[in-house]
């Protein structure tokens, strides 16, 4: 199996910590090893060599991934010389892993910025997850967890047939997809006991996914295609007129809505979240005092259920009376939001760019 670590995004949802320059995947955000380095160390165990793992970059962050990954070389980057969401990123690792893999091998391409609290567990649910792709390479597969909590923000899939009983983690036929449900909605499908998380990883047949692209986006390959022999040149901003034409469309209106052979890896020991939100960073990280989620110079007072975040070290943040706040500071920007909608920035970051503060983001 080939792994790679899709380490490419900006990490809008945790604006104003995560920006341009800085984006979240190279961030403590918990623990005190960044999001990349962390994913990579927990894939480690399953790597019969460090050639076996590939990072997705943009191009403005070589270096920098390096540092914090100096087990693999530049010849394992896969680097996008723009920022087009996941159908023409998964596309690219396409065509960059067609030139250096054979075409059986089992690929699993997973995102930098997850929480996973048992690391020996999602190994194996990638194990079971390999072997049962190459057996049955016509199938896409994906990890999905049990939810344990509502969330609007993500895709549901129903478990349908089992596809795999004699193994420790299931594998289910998807059934049905419910893509980011209303609350009541939402509430009703967890109740059901058979609607599973999504959560943003694949595994894949190399050839198979390579034909699906071939198939539903001949464009977007072809010119993924190009893009990589020019990014190997280090011609990048040849490839940036390339790939910066490319839609922006996730791999699921690109590919995988589009197949019917869908199936999910499940397991409930691996303790999945994803680290894109403020609320979500909240409920993993256990607040000192059971009630607010504090970091850096703070002081809370007579206030409940908030996160408190200060990035300035000359400047002490005080809250008082006020609660469930999402309270980001940095050198330049305050951001302050009920801890609900806390993710929802996009208007917020549009609204910078009409008025020309990108400087900003």
């Amino acid at each position: 199996m080939k792994i790679v670590i899709r380490a490419g995004g900006i990490g809008t949802r945790l604006w104003p910590m995560s920006r341009k320059n800085n984006p979240k995947q190279f961030q403590n955000v918990v623990g005190d090893k960044s999001m990349l380095r962390t994913t990579y160390e927990r894939i480690q165990g399953i790597l019969k060599t460090n050639k076996d793992v590939f990072i997705s970059i943009n191009k403005n962050f070589i270096r920098r991934a390096l540092n914090e990954i100096p087990e693999i070389g530049k010849s394992q980057l896969i680097i996008e010389t723009a920022t087009r969401n996941t159908g023409p990123a998964m596309c690219l690792e396409v065509c960059f892993l067609e030139k250096f893999c054979d075409k059986k091998e089992i690929i699993a391409s997973l995102p930098s910025d997850d929480f996973i609290s048992d690391n020996l567990a999602f190994q194996g649910l990638l194990e079971s997850s390999e072997s049962f792709l190459l057996n049955n390479p016509e199938y896409i597969l994906t990890p999905a967890i049990s939810p344990d909590y509502i969330d609007t923000g993500y895709t549901y899939f129903k478990a349908g047939k089992n596809l795999q009983k004699n193994s420790k983690d299931a594998i289910y036929q998807v059934a049905d997809i419910a893509e980011k449900p209303n609350y009541e909605h939402c509430q009703n499908l967890i109740n059901t006991g058979i609607y599973y998380c999504h959560t943003g990883m694949y595994l894949w047949q190399l050839e198979h996914i390579s034909n699906l692209f071939k198939f539903h986006q001949k464009d977007m390959y072809e010119s993924c295609c190009k893009v990589v022999e020019l990014t190997l040149k280090d011609e990048f901003e040849k490839a940036e007129k390339i790939y910066s034409q490319l839609e922006k469309i996730s791999i699921e209106s690109a590919i995988t809505d589009k197949v019917d052979k869908i199936a999910m890896s499940v397991s409930n020991k691996i303790g999945w979240s994803d680290l894109g939100k403020w609320h979500i960073i909240k409920k993993i990280l256990k607040p000192v005092d059971d009630e607010n989620l504090i970091k850096g110079n703070c002081i809370v007072r007579e206030a409940k259920n908030n996160l408190v975040y200060s990035f300035a070290p000359k400047k002490i943040v005080v809250v008082n009376d006020v609660n469930n706040l999402a309270i980001i500071d940095t050198k330049d920007v305050l951001f302050i939001s009920s801890l609900k909608n806390s993710a929802d920035v996009k208007k917020i970051i549009k609204k910078l760019k009409e008025e020309n503060k990108e400087k900003y983001l």
